[in-house]
């Protein structure tokens, strides 16, 4: 049986859930993808390109063309700020119920002039946000999590100034039902939170940031800015293991945050002329020509095969990290600019609720694993930490399974 016009779909408007969405359009299937957030491509739409002069195969830009071709596929119907209440078998196929939040932004008002962002007092706090691909429509968000509006009632400063009348605080959540004959999964991971770790500082001094928020800034402003003065950073530390391979976060190692964490520091080193230090318990990479990159990053980067036990402010702005240098030696303190933790990657908190709407089973450490409900498929880091490289890989196997499933119906 052919999947010609069959109707498949797809939770998670991530890099997994574009890149599968496309391969089923582009084999004639009618797909729904759906997205919790305002805005389309997840964690990967915020990385940075981190070539030197030559790409380090960091493959953050195969996100963006995907995420383009997404927009664009008239086969591909997209539903933002939308989750997943309710998932049935009906008649061999699905009903899935969504509970989907008003925008409260119209996008077909919205001219991106940014007069609400002049005006908005909780920006700093998320109240209003854009895209990560400016050719993506709505062009901005309001976060009713974080805009006073939606705790006071009369904070409607941003409403008022909208030259276009685009935005509209009484819009409702609606109630959606879609039919399919299929249904993957590619929800994704959450990056560790680092927070009650708090010997390592984060959420305590603003220039202790992940190494996922250094992505975002890099990718945003071109430069590496101190959060707390907006100096430009020329000493960095990166922590390795944050959350991953430790009995008090999680005790698997998450695979992506060594090879993250060296590119990205041979391009502040290489680009930026950034000193640059990593401290480790020892290094994982995976993937092409290991030994090279390895042996590049030893020649331009300061391994220190240590894992700090104290993060704390220093004089001068400066952030102290406390770590012992030799073994049976005293521990020093040494001064950075900023330093950044490589977090690891963790189930989506999610997962439990998927478990139960689509029948699947929790793996181990929490992922999501196949169940007995046939029909239902997983992509990407929904499954496991995974690369880009791996993910795109992983959600076009999803993709041929969907069509296999289907065509043995």
């Amino acid at each position: 049986m052919s999947i010609q016009d069959k109707q498949i779909l797809v939770i998670g408007g991530g890099i997994a859930g574009c890149s599968t969405a496309l391969e089923l359009a582009g084999q004639g299937a009618k797909v729904d993808l759906v997205e919790k957030e305002d805005f389309m491509g997840g964690h990967a739409a915020r990385l940075a390109c981190k070539a030197i002069d030559a790409c380090l195969k960091c493959n953050s830009c195969l996100a963006e063309p995907r995420l383009l071709q997404v927009l664009s596929e008239p086969a591909i119907t997209l539903h933002r700020r939308a989750t997943m209440s309710a998932l049935a078998r009906v008649n061999g196929g699905f009903e899935a119920v969504l509970h989907q939040r008003p925008a409260y932004v119209d996008p077909g008002c919205c001219n991106g002039c940014g007069l609400c962002l002049q005006v908005c007092p909780a920006l700093e706090e998320g109240a209003i946000k854009g895209p990560a691909l400016a050719a993506e429509l709505p062009r901005l968000a309001i976060d009713p999590a974080a805009c006073l509006y939606f705790k006071d009632g009369q904070s409607t400063m941003c409403r008022d100034v909208c030259p276009e009348e685009a935005i509209d605080f009484s819009r409702k959540p609606q109630e959606v039902r879609l039919q399919a004959e299929a249904v993957v999964l590619a929800t994704g991971f959450a990056p560790y939170d680092p927070a009650p770790v708090q010997r390592l500082g984060y959420g305590r001094f603003a220039d202790v940031v992940t190494a996922l928020e250094l992505e975002a800034m890099l990718r945003e402003q071109g430069r590496l800015l101190r959060p707390s003065d907006d100096r430009e950073a020329h000493k960095v530390a990166f922590i390795q293991c944050v959350g991953s391979r430790e009995t008090a976060g999680n005790n698997y190692c998450s695979r992506v945050c060594c090879g993250y964490a060296l590119r990205l520091g041979r391009m502040l080193a290489v680009r930026l002329g950034t000193q640059v230090s990593v401290f480790y318990m020892d290094l994982q990479s995976f993937g092409h020509a290991v030994d090279d990159f390895l042996a590049a990053a030893e020649s331009e980067l300061r391994l220190i095969r240590s894992m700090p036990y104290d993060v704390y402010r220093g004089k001068e702005s400066q952030v102290l990290v406390d770590y012992q240098a030799q073994a049976g030696k005293a521990p020093v303190s040494e001064a950075f600019d900023l330093v950044a933790l490589s977090v690891g990657l963790a189930p989506n908190p999610d997962n439990p609720g998927l478990c139960n709407l689509a029948g699947l089973d929790s793996g181990h450490h929490g992922f999501l694993a196949s169940g007995d409900n046939a029909g239902v498929f997983l992509a990407g880091t929904a499954a496991r930490p995974m690369d880009v490289a791996e993910t795109l890989a992983h959600s076009g196997r999803a993709a041929q399974e969907v069509i296999n499933y289907l065509e043995g119906a």
